[in-house]
């Protein structure tokens, strides 16, 4: 039910639209700089063995110390909550956002294997727990400051990503909103997704959405089970993923020097790049080279991009790099998809890539309708489609929670 009556929320909804806008111009901001960079930086190359750049190792190296001395100054502590962290609070902190921000653009400039959500997540909902922080009596509940928090994350998101649908519904999904308050809580978030998109799309021209073609995909009865299969092979690239962290967690764990941590963790990220330079960065770009080049890229260079991607997301997470894990997530599932379709190419490329891309990030993300959504978005499916992805992504998030009650009884994957 809507809370009309009350006076907090109708100060809310009138300041969604503020709270968006100040997400969309920051959004401008961080997306200009990390992005601008990070492609004149790490673009541009070739999409084979060694086709990366020498440089790119010693410049990694160099941020993983930059961002260590920047943590050992501001003393920010070891584990810091990421973006799904932060969202399932919904509460961020304003006296570290700043901090927390500035150390992501120097981790995605200088080329961690992560991506933008975290530093969008933290602006907007840093923005928006500053504010009704500073509302006064009144507005000091717990559901009052998470929901204006949650209003700042979607606005964030909504200019980031330049999807304000889709960042509506991941806020809200992420939430700890309960089911009685969920639309009271999706309409001002929509309006901030909604205005950070116009101030994003209206600055820079370029939206998420359609950002990836696939060839027309024609539904049959049968892709339903395929679509459940597909969910049962997005379980088993997320948990070689989630050992492939814990492996590098250990590893990192033993280095007691934070700033021999963190060089030698960029330069092995840096070297992973340098190898394989589809890798490199967040991976929405390299996701979208690999669509293009796929009838070219053989499956034993995609099966080992796969994991060497889940070895630099690791180690980016570990070695002391902050960012989000979305992305990544969105192109570990592409490329999954684009493996698969090239050992079994009777199932259509639509249908695997798309049902892998929502899966992969859906196994551990409670967000099951936000990921179907950027599935079809991002790679303009047809309706009929969003059946079998949809039934991937159920079948993902069922069998990693039961895995996770009843197998392997922890969190998944770290640092998210």
């Amino acid at each position: 039910m809507v809370p009309l009556e009350k006076p907090w929320y109708q100060k809310l909804l009138i300041l969604a639209p503020v709270i968006g806008a100040v997400g969309g111009v920051l959004a401008v901001i961080f997306m200009g700089i990390t992005g601008t960079a990070t492609g004149f930086l790490f673009g541009n190359t070739g999409t084979g063995w060694w086709d990366g750049r020498w440089w790119w190792i010693p410049l990694t190296a160099l941020g993983g110390l930059v961002v260590a001395l920047l943590r050992k100054t501001w003393n920010i502590p070891r584990d810091v909550p990421g973006a799904i962290a932060l969202a399932h609070r919904a509460w961020v902190d304003p006296s570290v956002a700043f901090y927390w921000v500035t150390i992501s653009v120097v981790s995605l400039v200088m080329g961690a294997s992560l991506g933008p959500s975290f530093g969008l997540v933290v602006m907007g909902g840093g923005f928006g727990s500053w504010l009704v922080s500073r509302l006064g009596k009144g507005y000091d509940q717990e559901d009052v400051r998470q929901d204006f928090t949650l209003t700042g994350m979607a606005g964030g998101l909504g200019g980031g990503y330049s999807a304000p649908v889709f960042a509506t519904v991941l806020a809200s999904e992420l939430s700890p909103t309960s089911k009685k308050d969920y639309v009271a809580v999706l309409i001002p978030e929509l309006f901030a997704a909604t205005l950070g998109f116009v101030i994003y799309y209206g600055v820079t021209g370029s939206s998420m959405l359609g950002s990836y073609r696939l060839p027309e995909y024609q539904l049959h009865v049968i892709d339903l089970i395929v679509g459940g299969l597909l969910g049962v092979a997005a379980v088993f690239v997320l948990l070689l993923h989630t050992y492939i962290s814990k492996l590098a967690s250990v590893i990192a764990a033993r280095i007691a020097n934070p700033y021999l941590l963190g060089a030698a963790g960029g330069a092995l990220v840096g070297l992973i790049a340098f190898a394989l330079p589809l890798t490199a960065t967040a991976g929405s770009v390299q996701l979208g080279i690999e669509l293009e080049t796929s009838e070219t890229i053989g499956t034993g260079l995609l099966a080992a991009i796969l994991i060497a991607k889940m070895i630099a997301i690791s180690i980016s997470q570990s070695s002391g790099f902050l960012g989000g894990i979305v992305f990544p997530a969105i192109f570990l599932g592409g490329t999954a998809g684009l493996l698969v379709h090239s050992i079994f190419p009777s199932i259509p490329i639509a249908l695997c890539v798309g049902a892998m891309l929502a899966a992969v990030p859906g196994a551990f993300l409670n967000a099951p309708l936000a990921l179907i959504i950027i599935a079809a978005g991002t790679v303009r499916l047809q309706p009929e489609a969003l059946l079998p992805i949809g039934m991937a992504v159920v079948i993902a998030h069922l069998l990693m929670t039961f895995m996770r009650m009843y197998v392997l009884k922890e969190s998944l994957p770290p640092n998210n």
